[in-house]
């Protein structure tokens, strides 16, 4: 069975309950304003809001951006359902990824931010670019502001990031920012690497310097 959304459409599951599809793609959403959380000479990072939601699907149905990100591009359908259930409204506080908007264009690109997942007392930096913009320094732009704001304003000891073995352009990006690499973890059967670094605030002040 075929639904649409926008310019969007996709087949579920033949055992997903009428009911849930259409709560799923026809739920409104009591939206809060826009916060604008942090703005660079080229990028703004705000809350999401329903007008991103095009450019997200698109974003994680592309395999090259979730290449390296879980290992497989996302259906519409399951892209849809995470952009509503988690994304759209947030971040409303300091902490999660937030939109990424390029200047230029107007455009939501991506989503970028520091993340304290669960009960772990580690903060760590991620971000989301969207490939038509890779190439133009921008996830690095985007790295030193939330490098900032974690070492200057929150005044975190530390911040760690996890990449994909072999992903060599994060991690180049990481390397350039002061991250030193901490360990590996093999994910079982997946044949993925995940390796684990760390910037230390005092180190990331002398790498400025």
């Amino acid at each position: 069975m075929a639904r649409t959304a926008g310019p969007w459409s996709w087949s579920f599951p033949g055992e997903l309950p009428p009911l849930e599809i259409v709560a799923e793609v026809v739920q409104s959403h009591a939206l809060p304003t826009t916060m604008l959380f942090l703005e660079t000479p080229r990028l703004l990072f705000r809350s999401h809001q329903i007008e991103d939601e095009d450019a997200f699907i698109a974003m994680h149905t592309d395999p090259e951006v979730r290449r390296y990100a879980g290992g497989r591009a996302w259906s519409v359908y399951e892209a849809v359902k995470r952009f509503r259930s988690g994304y759209l409204g947030n971040p409303a506080e300091t902490y999660g990824l937030w939109a990424t908007v390029f200047k230029e264009d107007g455009k939501y690109i991506g989503c970028c931010g520091l993340s304290a997942p669960g009960n772990d007392q580690r903060k760590y930096l991620a971000y989301y670019i969207a490939r038509p913009y890779w190439g133009r320094g921008l996830a690095s732009e985007a790295s030193q502001a939330f490098l900032e704001l974690g070492f200057n304003r929150l005044q975190l000891p530390s911040i760690f990031a996890d990449v994909e073995k072999g992903h060599a352009i994060s991690e180049h990006i990481l390397q350039k920012c002061g991250f030193q690499f901490v360990s590996e973890e093999v994910i079982p059967g997946r044949g993925r690497i995940i390796s684990l670094y760390e910037l230390l605030q005092s180190e990331w002040r002398a790498h400025k310097s």
